[in-house]
């Protein structure tokens, strides 16, 4: 999002996700729409949170294009070095809509003195886990359908205390083998974070122009098990 105009993207989108359905037939597909509504700064900022928030304006239209669309909407978040619970409390206002998810990026969590773009940060189990529970606690209290919640990662030390994670009823957990690489990077990443670490659901997210070269849809549902979110940047 933000390359491409969104009804463009949704086109290019759905072309894609007709790839995958001619590799498995049998499997529905449901196209998504993700956005970085928190992104990781390199530099403080006034409030020394190493942070940015997307606009209102801006969130509020990939939305109502998105339900307007009939597909879901992940709204993902780097949070810095800000309180992550805030940056959940900020984004309630669309997360109460049925059809809008969530995404945590570990690598661009900072602890104090960590700096985003100068070295990997990471999350615990109980920050996840309270992600987890606040997100149940809407989908409870508002009688909403399941949330999506997507955990990126790409090195065993992003999650600290991965083994502990559980699921959580009305969540669906996913852990996503995120980075760049080739097929056999991706294949290894694969195995490490999701196969041999699995929670809930898994995923794999794919690089158009890094990823050399770029695992076709056969390629990826040849992953065991078959990653039930496939994410493309």
């Amino acid at each position: 999002l933000g390359e491409h105009p969104m009804s463009e993207l949704l086109d290019r989108l759905r072309e894609q996700a007709a790839a995958y359905e001619a590799a498995d037939p049998g499997r529905p597909v449901l196209p998504a729409f993700e956005v970085i509504a928190v992104m990781a700064q390199r530099e403080p900022g006034a409030d020394g949170t190493y942070r940015t928030r997307a606009s209102a304006d801006v969130l509020e239209a990939v939305v109502e294009f998105a339900g307007a669309n009939g597909i879901p909407l992940i709204l993902d978040v780097q949070p810095g070095r800000a309180p992550l619970a805030n940056e959940i409390d900020a984004l309630e206002l669309w997360l109460v809509r049925p059809h809008v998810h969530l995404a945590l990026d570990p690598e661009w969590a900072m602890s104090v003195g960590q700096k985003p773009t100068v070295e990997f940060g990471s999350m615990d189990v109980a920050t996840i886990t309270e992600v987890q529970n606040k997100l149940a606690a809407l989908v409870r209290d508002l009688e909403l359908p399941p949330k999506l919640l997507i955990v990126h990662q790409f090195h065993a030390g992003m999650i600290r205390g991965k083994a502990l994670l559980r699921p959580v009823s009305g969540v669906q957990l996913v852990i996503d083998a995120d980075g760049v690489g080739d097929h056999r990077s991706k294949r290894q990443a694969y195995d490490k974070l999701v196969r041999q670490d699995i929670i809930e659901f898994g995923g794999v997210k794919l690089f158009y122009t890094q990823d050399e070269p770029l695992m076709t849809p056969d390629e990826v549902l040849a992953l065991i098990p078959p990653p039930d979110v496939v994410i493309y940047q």
